[in-house]
């Protein structure tokens, strides 16, 4: 919605910006909410504010959080004579699960009711987003210029990169800086890349577990499903934020590799919502856990948190990640021999 705000600063208090404000209608949320005193000093920071202008109402939402409604309802009852009724009558506590507000406690016009899920988004959106370094535009927009160079879908403007890479224009101008030799610029100034960059693709690889958000997981039982019934289970759930990468990926873009078997299950999540482990690997098997350093994983999951992912389109149920992302993780694997395959494979189809 255009006119909501986001971070406004409410008034003249120094040092308080709410997640947002459209009209006279300010929005809190607290995402994954585990104990009462984080929900008790948001209400009461939310309250104070509201008695800078009394034509204020505050909205505060509940995200997916981790304690029972009932024992929120019971802790916001316990609350409620705190507050001067005036107060007390100007907030309303929202409780949302999987998008929906399954409660809503006080009043909530319809401009707020619309608002409910953006908000929300927006916020944990930004909650979950890590603060990616100038020095990681570098790998970010050299893995973005392979996938076009791949795919042969002509050269970007700074604006295009900007777009996919989520970097500002400065950062990429001098990433592209470091990629000069390797470089095509037109002279819209667009760019593209000449050819494989071998030298800045074999720094990307020694420092991917830098460059890439990993998490290996594996089964304690020692009796792991085949990656294949894990694909099938993927399949099941029909997510559009996940893509499957690694050996079966690189095989869907090249399907005569030379490879017997499949080592693990690689996949790609396009980052919008809750960190730490993903919820969806509870569906694939519930036995899971993270690995430890040294420990064999059946399922490595790769967060990317580029705007852009260049997923396949769905194929029966499946989307595929882009052949940056499985040969990279061929090289994480050690499949040397299959990672210059698959490289070769990539780079002919590009020469004229």
């Amino acid at each position: 919605m255009s006119d909501l705000e986001y971070q406004p600063k409410l008034g003249n208090r120094l040092g308080f910006r709410a997640d947002a404000l459209i009209g006279n209608s300010v929005f809190e949320v607290l995402n994954d909410l585990r104990d009462f005193r984080h929900f008790r000093s948001t209400l009461m920071g939310l309250a104070k504010n509201l008695t800078l202008d009394s034509k204020f109402h505050g909205v505060l939402i509940l995200d997916e959080p981790l304690i029972s409604d009932d024992r929120l309802r019971e802790e916001w009852h316990g609350i409620e004579p705190l507050f001067r009724p005036e107060i007390l009558g100007r907030i309303t506590l929202v409780i949302r699960h999987e998008g929906i507000p399954n409660v809503v406690l006080g009043p909530l016009n319809g401009i707020e009711q619309n608002c409910i899920e953006p908000v929300s988004e927006r916020v944990r959106q930004s909650a979950n987003r890590p603060v990616r370094r100038p020095s990681e535009a570098f790998f970010d927009v050299l893995r973005v210029l392979l996938v076009h160079w791949f795919r042969k879908s002509g050269p970007l403007t700074s604006k295009e990169l900007a777009e996919q890479t989520g970097f500002t224009y400065p950062t990429i101008s001098n990433a592209l800086e470091r990629l000069e030799p390797r470089l095509i610029r037109h002279s819209d100034r667009r760019v593209e890349l000449s050819e494989f960059p071998k030298e800045a693709w074999f720094q990307l690889v020694a420092q991917s577990d830098k460059a890439r958000a990993s998490q290996g997981f594996t089964d304690p039982s020692g009796r792991p499903r085949p990656p294949e019934v894990l694909l099938d289970r993927l399949r099941e759930l029909g997510r559009d934020d996940i893509a499957v990468a690694g050996v079966l990926g690189a095989r869907h873009h090249l399907p005569g590799l030379d490879l017997v078997g499949t080592p693990r299950l690689d996949l790609v999540v396009h980052a919008r919502r809750s960190a730490g482990p993903p919820d969806f690997l509870r569906r694939l098997d519930p036995a899971l856990k993270p690995a430890g350093h040294g420990e064999p994983c059946q399922v490595v999951v790769h967060t990317l948190f580029r705007p852009e992912p260049f997923f396949s389109p769905p194929e029966k149920g499946i989307r595929w990640a882009d052949e940056v992302e499985c040969l990279l993780d061929l090289h994480q694997m050690r499949l040397e021999s299959q990672a210059l395959e698959f490289v070769e494979h990539l780079t002919s189809k590009v020469k004229p």
